[in-house]
């Protein structure tokens, strides 16, 4: 599921509206992507000796930065280049794996994006008020105030994210309003 952000970005305006249009690009087919979905079960998972400091570990990379949400909306603002936000949460499996997806976009993309990642379990406020319910959730906000943003669940690959960065900055991204 994807949604998108119409119009002129900015700070309280992105993170009120970036969850309110919904949209389905023909670039994400659903069967290819995995998600997590939010349940009380991952409250088990935190800090209950599963693995969880070794997670934490696998998401943390160099050119992946760990923001909260005072600093999202900093970098929304302030960004001269396309914006990758990362929603995850350390319990969830196809979160790590994104995480490798996402090292890979900011390599092979250096300089063109800035990929940032933000922790639901940690930022509750912002997910509740972005209405994040499946992890992980990409939004791509590209570096024109103009075009819209998209949002995307699951799990995708380095090349497919690419893809969509270079199609939502071209403006070639064909996308289809979906009903909620």
């Amino acid at each position: 599921m994807a949604h998108a952000v119409a119009g002129a970005v900015s700070r309280k305006t992105v993170l009120i509206t970036v969850s309110r249009q919904r949209v389905l690009p023909k670039c994400l087919p659903r069967s290819a992507t995995a998600t997590c979905a939010r349940s009380t079960s991952h409250d088990l998972a935190r800090g209950q000796g599963w693995g969880v400091s070794s997670r934490r570990s696998v998401i943390s990379h160099a050119k992946v930065q760990k923001i909260n949400g005072e600093e999202l909306e900093v970098a929304i603002a302030g960004r001269d280049t396309t914006l990758i936000v990362d929603f995850f949460a350390t319990w969830c499996g196809p979160c790590l794996l994104l995480a490798r997806e996402l090292e890979q976009v900011a390599e092979q993309l250096d300089g063109k994006v800035r990929v940032v990642k933000v922790d639901v379990d940690e930022n509750p406020e912002l997910s509740n008020l972005l209405k994040i319910q499946g992890l992980p959730t990409l939004v791509i906000i590209p570096k024109d105030n103009g075009k819209p943003a998209l949002r995307t669940e699951g799990l995708l690959p380095a090349a497919q994210i690419m893809e969509i960065v270079s199609q939502l900055e071209s403006g070639t991204l064909q996308a289809q309003p979906q009903q909620q």
